[in-house]
This record gives structure tokens, C-alpha cells and sequence, in this order.
């Protein structure tokens, strides 16, 4: 039997034959798999997610830290900053996920441990492996994914650190890194604000201000 999740509009329907990791990865290379909202396959389920964006906590936050990253990325000459839209699978934890962000390195990419996997038109469109950094915006929708199932998950998928995001309070913003401790990430202990991300060996910190349009902005800070 098919599934089918509708939400404000928006539409998915998971076809019958979908039935484990493998189906599920068969059906996101497909010309079948939804373009809109995020479809998971985390802890042998399907989560699915069709709320529509928030603009400043969201969509702000998310393009500040893709710009600074991706930047970062080009001077250090580290790797290649990942943006949303592209899939991150683990075949050994059967996971599949749309993060908001990813960094990979160069090293892992040229010793296959991170490779790029293409669907059926043979364009790349999954990033199979571990990635050194995932990162992870949290909304009103994803707040258990991000802060729960995908925390151990990302863990077992043998990802470095995982950086989460939530910018959704303007007087409590929360930008934390997690690094690998022995059987779960912990959270990396914040000096000032700053926050030390062992796998990129620079610290960081999230500001807001007023933009120019009485909007919120937000600035990545880098040392």
C-alpha cells in the first residue's frame, strides 16, 4: 500500500514497493522522488518533512553559513563545503539524510572514503561515506531529528563533528559543535561565545543584528 503525507498543499507519496534501506536509496535516484520538502531514512523508517522554510531563523541562518564555509573551504584549501540539496548516505547504518550543510575533505574524496554517487541519469547526486563535518538547522518541524535521532545516527555513520544550529529564539541563539567521544558526540565547550571545531582548527561564532531591512541578519565569525 502506498503512504501518502500532504501538508499545506505540498504532497509525498511513498510508493509501496519502498520497503527497506535499499528500496528506499533505489527510490531517491529515481526520477520518482519527490524535488520539495525532505524525505530520511533514518533508524529503518521514513521521515518525511514538508513545512515550508522559515525565512530568517531558516533560510538566513543557512546562507550566512554556507557563504562563510565555502569560502573557508577555498582559502585552507581543506575541502569542499557541501550546501543543502545534496544526499548524505552511510551503507553501513543504512542511513539517508538531506542535511542542511556538509563539509568533506579533499583526502576523503581522493581516498574513496567520501565518494559521489549518481542516480539514474548518472549525475552525482549522493554523498556516500563519512564526511568530516554535518551540519544541521533546527526548525519547529525537525526539532526531535536534529537534536535526537540524527545525533546518534551521524555518530554511528563514523561523522567527525555535527554542528547544530537554532536560531529560532533571538535571545538565546544556539550554535554548538558536537565532537566524537567514546559512545556519543559531546558537545565542545564554549569560551566567550566561540566554539572550537577540532576538524577545521578554527573557532566560531554566530552573532544577529538588525539588518537593513529591520529583518534579523546573522554574521559567522571566524578565528
Amino acid at each position: 500500500m502506498e503512504v501518502a503525507l500532504a501538508i499545506g498543499g505540498r504532497k509525498v507519496v511513498v510508493p509501496a514497493w519502498v520497503t527497506d534501506f535499499d528500496t528506499f536509496r533505489r527510490w531517491s535516484h529515481s526520477a520518482e522522488f519527490p524535488e520539495e520538502g525532505r524525505v530520511c531514512f533514518i533508524n529503518g523508517k521514513v521521515w518525511m518533512d514538508l513545512s515550508m522554510e522559515e525565512f530568517s531563523s531558516h533560510n538566513v541562518v543557512r546562507t550566512e553559513l554556507g557563504r562563510v564555509l565555502a569560502n573557508l573551504m577555498k582559502e585552507t584549501k581543506f575541502g569542499r563545503f557541501v550546501s543543502e540539496g545534496m544526499r548524505f548516505g552511510h551503507l553501513g547504518t543504512q542511513l539517508s539524510t538531506e542535511p542542511d550543510g556538509m563539509i568533506v575533505s579533499h583526502e576523503a574524496l581522493r581516498s574513496g572514503r567520501v565518494e559521489l554517487v549518481g542516480g539514474d541519469t548518472g549525475t552525482q547526486t549522493e554523498l556516500v561515506g563519512s564526511p568530516e563535518v554535518v551540519i544541521e538547522i533546527v526548525s519547529e518541524s525537525s526539532e526531535v531529528k536534529d537534536t535526537e535521532w540524527t545525533m546518534t545516527a551521524y555518530f554511528d555513520a563514523d561523522v567527525q563533528e555535527y554542528w547544530v544550529v537554532d536560531a529560532r529564539d533571538e535571545d538565546d541563539i544556539r550554535f554548538d559543535i558536537y565532537k566524537r567521544g567514546k559512545k556519543e558526540f559531546v558537545a565542545v565547550r564554549k569560551a566567550s561565545g566561540w566554539t572550537k571545531s577540532t576538524v577545521l582548527g578554527k573557532s566560531f561564532r554566530l552573532t544577529q543584528s538588525e539588518g537593513a531591512d529591520g529583518n534579523p541578519d546573522f554574521t559567522l565569525e571566524v578565528r
